[in-house]
């Protein structure tokens, strides 16, 4: 089943802001290279802001990180992320910080750094099994998911203002997820077809806290065993064929 059609469209920041800050290392790591990401499809409107410029997202433009693409209504924008580390899908709507993509070690036999930060909106991923020192990380306003060789979706929505939920879901394969729930934060690990959603009030989260979850993320995706992957999304380096409706 092609599961890229079954999802046609698959301040409040602080935990993001945290959970960024401690996830991320320096770039200038010996042996760490910054990685790009590529538009490889850009249907209706979406814009790309780096460094307090914006400008119209175009089919083939480079993105580095800290980019940060926004899609408008009726649309939608697939994107290659880190190289050939995964392919994405931002629905109608949507705003997505490319907040780190680093490689690490030999070009073909290293290890990746990935992280994305859901502000809003609905993202489908696929990333292909990853070496065991790889981080693929989404972090939303309300909680964080760490994946490893998993078609995934995370959907962040704003009930209210200052209110956030957030959706997380392992389309095929496992994707482990943290939240605070109650200002306490629980884990769960989530296999295909299941789904966890959280938010609602943003707590405000120690950094240390967040930093020993996200280490428990990392060691429970290690142990987790070797998920199924494969939705069938689209060809790193090229569109995805057919025309796809966006998700509103």
């Amino acid at each position: 089943m092609n599961y890229i059609k079954r999802f046609p469209g698959v301040g409040a920041y602080a935990l993001v802001l945290a959970l960024a800050s401690v996830s991320s290392l320096k770039s200038d790591e010996p042996g760490r290279v910054p990685g790009k990401a590529a538009a490889r499809t850009v249907h209706g409107h979406a814009t790309c802001s780096f460094e307090g410029k914006s400008r119209d997202l175009k089919v083939n433009m480079v993105l580095e990180a800290g980019a940060t693409i926004a899609t408008g209504p009726d649309s939608y924008v697939y994107l290659n992320v880190n190289g050939m580390t995964s392919s994405i899908r931002l629905s109608a709507d949507t705003t997505l910080i490319l907040k780190t993509m680093d490689r690490i070690g030999p070009r073909h036999e290293g290890d990746t750094e990935t992280m994305l930060v859901l502000q809003v909106g609905s993202v489908l991923g696929h990333v292909p099994k990853l070496s065991a020192n790889s981080k693929y990380e989404i972090t939303t306003p309300c909680g964080v998911a760490g994946v490893r060789g998993t078609d995934w979706s995370v959907e962040v929505t704003q009930p209210a203002k200052g209110q956030y939920e957030a959706t997380f879901e392992a389309v095929q394969g496992t994707i482990v997820a943290s939240s605070p729930i109650n200002s306490v934060m629980q884990t769960k690990s989530l296999n295909s077809g299941e789904t966890w959603t959280v938010g609602r009030e943003v707590v405000p989260v120690q950094k240390q806290l967040l930093k020993t979850q996200l280490d428990q993320i990392n060691l429970m995706m290690s142990t987790a065993g070797t998920p199924r992957a494969g939705f069938g999304g689209p060809v790193p380096g090229q569109a995805p064929a057919g025309a796809m409706p966006p998700r509103r």
